[in-house]
């Protein structure tokens, strides 16, 4: 009511106030318009006085011009209006008789005056009685007409009545140059009182507002500037080769008109077809006349406008319409002009002031409902026609994995979430369901229509197959419906994936009915909830799973998982899984890794595409042994520092590769290294190739190699080279590297690849030594030797 209350009072403040209002909202407009000259002349080092009078100064010349010119051309047709009239009178009394049955109107006519006077009985008229005399009394006298005429007007009445009507006008006009003359000198001012008057102490919404309404406003006000002269400049040329008098007048006209919405190009072609009917004889003009504006209306509006305009005003057209109206009816024709612009403002401040957030809602063109919304409107309502024609689109305009990831599963969430919220009937649940699994089926169907043809695949060497024929991924859902249509979502990216993956119903992982699951071949197992507290429920699933398939990898989609604060890590430790997934696109790349380190591909040069590393088991027994299995306990800062310098590189890194992760516990960069010391996951670690390989690996360009060039490490750090030895124990069990990085692609040579295999083995050496001399007194003492071999290969 309070927000309603405000509404109303401010209509009617608007209303009576017009006079200072109107005004005041043309200088507002004026001043968004002059504000880039304003800015242009400051920076040619004119103070802000002398920049704002030369804007003002230069812009109401135009204006006067212009005003000046269609005066003119008023005044020249104001006096060639009686020679027209001949033409129009032929004119209708031809269309009277070349009308069909000629005459006809006047037979009509005619007809029904006499049937008139049938019906009243006035067949004849009657004689109007003579003045009669009664005895000797006279007749009375008809009376005579008086006329009263005014007094000579004075001369002060004349002036009055003729500069009366002009004030106005000129009232208006001396008001709005000195509104735009004081706020273009105190724009910033007048900026800062808003914010503190509105912004409610928040800057960053109050800022945002502004911005956004000016930056509208002006990008408005500029394109419907360059369509109103691109329309009004060839209509003003088109009359005046069609010979239509006053041409340049109907082309200012046209220009200015185009400013009100819609009805602005009608109302602009009316003069001109109504003085071509009045001055040409025939009808030639007219229809010349006629096709010129249709044209140019049609070329302005689907090629100028979609080309200048874009989405300048954020409003709807049934919003520009109804503020045309509102603002017509409140301030007359010049609410007309200000209607788009004035809403402009409106719907941006419905977008950051929560109590006027219906504005934005109501007039502005954005979509008032999330893609994810939509579909889940469609699904509530079983409409599979339309949910699948939002799919189509969405899928048309990015691809089915993005739609699965930003569109279904957030709309399956969302009924995940009534659903917890409420202990409605279960059909409306197994309704979205079921829709939602048809949605997946027809999209399905919508992909392989737009696929190649199987010449077409052949010949552009693609695999014809989409899924492998093992089905090595099973997608099983967790408890309900919706989890099952989220696992078909993401079986089918699977599938469209080139992985091979089945669906099981919630049934399946119940119980009695899990110790029965098939799982032949299946090499990854997603379990599929929605349940935004799934941990408990999965727990029990991939403990079960675990005994029976130890080398079957177990991944949780945590669908309705919160994003913000949510540590997969733990989520995962916590459900016995190897992964928890919060996202569709994260779980494919995970399963597409996991698939593809079990295949062991192979680059051009047959170098593996992951490492592989064996001897596990004897390998982690030696890192405890030598205390590095944490990474810590040990410093290789005066190791690292001389193989940085000897080799001229920036960086330098000992790494040990555990069951989990890659560790950097000594680090020396000749800059600050901000990663020194930090574990990474053992997926993303470089070094492990060189384990795998047991020789030196350089890589003397990382983002032209294969194997790192998807690495998050390499992308994230910008590492563009590497050179790491491996670090061997004296029984060859390969425990980490000595690399060297840099952030330049750089070439090294067989002789310091050799080199630093040397250094990594008399560093091992010495770690080695180092185990079985616990009492020793410092690092130091230990690594003097090393430093002697170190200078001496230098």
């Amino acid at each position: 009511m309070f927000t309603v209350g405000g509404i109303v009072l401010a209509i009617g403040g608007l209303y009576l106030g017009q006079d200072i209002f109107i005004p005041f909202a043309l200088a507002i407009l004026l001043s968004f318009a002059l504000t880039p000259l304003v800015n242009w002349l400051r920076r040619l080092k004119l103070p802000r006085i002398a920049a704002v009078i030369i804007a003002v100064t230069l812009a109401f010349i135009l204006i006067g011009g212009i005003a000046f010119v269609v005066g003119r051309q008023l005044v020249q047709l104001a006096n060639n209006l009686p020679s027209y009239q001949t033409t129009i009178t032929e004119k209708i009394r031809s269309l009277q008789a070349s009308a069909p049955g000629g005459g006809v109107v006047d037979k009509v006519t005619t007809t029904i005056q006499d049937l008139s006077k049938e019906i009243s009985g006035d067949d004849k008229p009657a004689e109007p009685p003579g003045p009669r005399s009664l005895g000797n009394v006279p007749a009375p006298q008809e009376p005579m007409a008086v006329r009263i005429e005014p007094p000579q007007a004075k001369p002060l009445e004349i002036i009055q009545t003729i500069v009366g009507p002009l004030l106005a006008p000129l009232a208006t006009a001396g008001l709005v140059i000195i509104f735009v003359i004081f706020v273009l000198l105190e724009r910033e001012d007048l900026r800062d009182r808003f914010i503190k008057l509105a912004g409610a102490g928040d800057l960053q919404k109050s800022t945002q507002a502004l911005n956004d309404a000016a930056a509208r406003v002006s990008r408005y006000l500029l394109m419907q500037m360059m369509v109103n002269f691109t329309y009004g400049i060839p209509i003003g040329i088109g009359l005046y080769l069609i010979g239509v008098p006053n041409a340049i007048l109907w082309g200012l006209l046209a220009a200015v008109l185009r400013f009100v919405p819609y009805l602005g190009p009608f109302l602009a072609a009316l003069f001109p077809i109504a003085l071509a009917i009045a001055v040409d004889p025939g009808w030639s003009m007219l229809l010349w006349v006629i096709g010129l504006f249709v044209v140019a209306e049609l070329i302005s509006n689907n090629v100028i406008e979609p080309w200048l305009y874009g989405s300048s005003t954020g409003l709807s057209s049934l919003a520009i319409i109804m503020a045309a109206i509102f603002w017509t009816t409140l301030w007359g024709p010049v609410g007309l002009f200000l209607a788009t612009p004035l809403t402009v403002c409106l719907v941006v401040i419905g977008r950051y002031v929560p109590q006027l957030e219906f504005l934005g809602v109501l007039l502005g063109s954005d979509p008032v409902l999330a893609p994810e919304e939509r579909l889940y409107q469609r699904l509530l309502a079983g409409n599979l026609e339309e949910a699948t024609e939002i799919a189509e689109d969405y899928v048309d305009e990015h691809s089915s994995r993005e739609f699965y990831d930003h569109v279904a599963i957030p709309a399956l969430r969302l009924a995940e979430n009534d659903r917890q919220r409420s202990t409605t009937d279960t059909n409306y649940r197994r309704l979205v369901a079921n829709t939602a699994i048809c949605v997946v089926r027809e999209v399905e169907d919508h992909i392989q229509e737009k696929a190649p043809s199987s010449d077409e695949a052949v010949n552009s060497g693609k695999d014809l197959s989409t899924a492998a024929p093992n089905k090595p991924i099973l997608c099983i859902a967790g408890r309900t419906e919706l989890d099952r249509a989220a696992a078909e979502m993401l079986a089918q990216v699977l599938e469209e994936n080139g992985n091979g993956a089945r669906v099981l119903p919630p049934i399946s992982v119940t119980e009695g009915a899990l110790a029965q699951l098939d799982l032949t071949g299946v090499e990854v197992v997603c379990l599929s909830y929605l349940h935004p507290q799934p941990q408990v429920f999965a727990r029990y699933i991939c403990r079960r799973l675990r005994r029976r398939a130890p080398h079957v990898k177990l991944i949780v989609c945590c669908w309705n998982a919160p994003p913000q604060g949510t540590h997969t890590e733990d989520m995962a430790r916590q459900m016995s899984a190897d992964a928890a997934i919060l996202s569709l696109d994260v779980c494919v790349n995970q399963v597409d890794a996991w698939l593809a380190h079990k295949e062991n591909a192979s680059d051009a040069n047959g170098r593996p595409l992951t490492a592989t590393i064996d001897n596990e088991h004897e390998r982690l027994a030696a890192l405890h042994h030598l205390g590095l299995a944490g990474g810590r306990g040990h410093s290789f800062d005066e190791v690292t520092k001389r193989v940085a310098e000897t080799f001229g590189a920036p960086i330098a890194l000992v790494s040990l590769i555990t069951d989990e992760q890659q560790v950097m516990p000594g680090a020396q960069s000749l800059s600050p290294n901000p990663n020194a010391g930090h574990p990474v996951p053992r997926e993303e670690s470089v070094c492990g190739h060189v384990m795998a390989a047991d020789e030196v690996v350089v890589s003397e360009d990382v983002t032209k190699d294969p194997r790192f060039t998807d690495n998050p490490l390499v992308l994230e750090k910008g590492i563009r080279f590497y050179a790491g030895a491996p670090l061997r124990t004296s029984s060859g069990l390969a425990l980490g590297s000595l690399c060297v990085i840099d952030m330049e692609p750089r070439e090294f040579s067989d002789t310091d690849r050799v080199r630093l295999q040397q250094m990594a083995d008399d560093l091992m050496f010495d770690l080695e030594r180092g185990s079985e001399q616990p009492d020793t007194e410092s690092d130091d003492i230990q690594m003097s030797g090393q430093r002697q071999k170190l200078d001496a290969s230098s």
